[in-house]
């Protein structure tokens, strides 16, 4: 990440760093014991040599798995079947933002928005002009509160392993399904419903932000139309 910090915080950086032989100190010049040229007080920032410039001191980490599978056959009098199947496995996610300790890693993996697992897993059905389909997703579960409270991180124990008496917003699917017919080359009329179990999210999470948009927030969902050709 880039940024222009403020003075105030590239002194707070400086020396709130385990080594002060980092970029932020170099950005400013302190009196000596004596004071400074100007009449600066003893240890007082020189007039003048504190530079706020653009420093990029922050980063993001992330490693998964993504696996795509998809399979289509004609099935005797029935129609053409197809199925396809995208999963993630996220291994890790994190963030380094703390100027005082760059090694220092924040876990955004499996935080709220954030799940270790997530698949999408889709089927299909064509018979003549008739067009069936379901798919079928799935968010993993998540903590509650920040990973750090929960889980080892970089060998710093659980910073509040008992924060409530659960631990995780529950895994969750969601079933869609639709319908759609072919009345003539040019007209083409379709049906669906998202969210069939009405699934609202989890543990009375807004689901519009926070991590928590990941969840449908709509509830049961009809939607129907036609497609005209001209």
């Amino acid at each position: 990440m880039i940024t222009a910090p403020a003075a105030q915080d590239i002194l707070n950086a400086c020396y709130d760093a385990v080594n002060l032989n980092n970029q932020f100190c170099s950005l400013f010049q302190r009196a000596g014991p004596g004071g400074g040229p100007r009449g600066e007080a003893q240890f007082q920032i020189l007039e003048g040599s504190l530079q706020q410039t653009t420093l990029n001191y922050a980063k993001r980490t992330a490693r998964g798995v993504d696996f795509e599978m998809s399979y289509n056959h004609d099935i005797a009098d029935l129609g053409k079947f197809g199925t396809r199947l995208v999963y993630t496995n996220t291994l890790e996610r994190n963030d380094f933002l703390n100027p005082a300790d760059p090694g220092r890693a924040d876990q955004i993996l499996q935080e709220l928005g954030d799940p270790e697992h997530a698949f999408n897993w889709s089927f299909d059905l064509a018979h003549g002009s008739l067009d069936l389909g379901y798919e079928l997703r799935y968010i993993g579960k998540m903590v509650l509160n920040q990973a750090e409270d929960t889980f080892i991180v970089q060998g710093r124990p659980p910073q509040n392993a008992d924060y409530a008496d659960r631990r995780y917003y529950p895994s969750i699917i969601y079933h869609n399904v639709r319908a759609a017919y072919d009345f003539s080359n040019s007209m083409n009329a379709y049906f669906g419903i998202d969210n069939l179990a009405n699934k609202e999210p989890p543990l009375g999470v807004t689901g519009t932000g926070g991590g928590s948009g990941i969840y449908d927030v709509r509830g049961r969902f009809y939607y129907a139309g036609v497609k005209l050709k001209f």
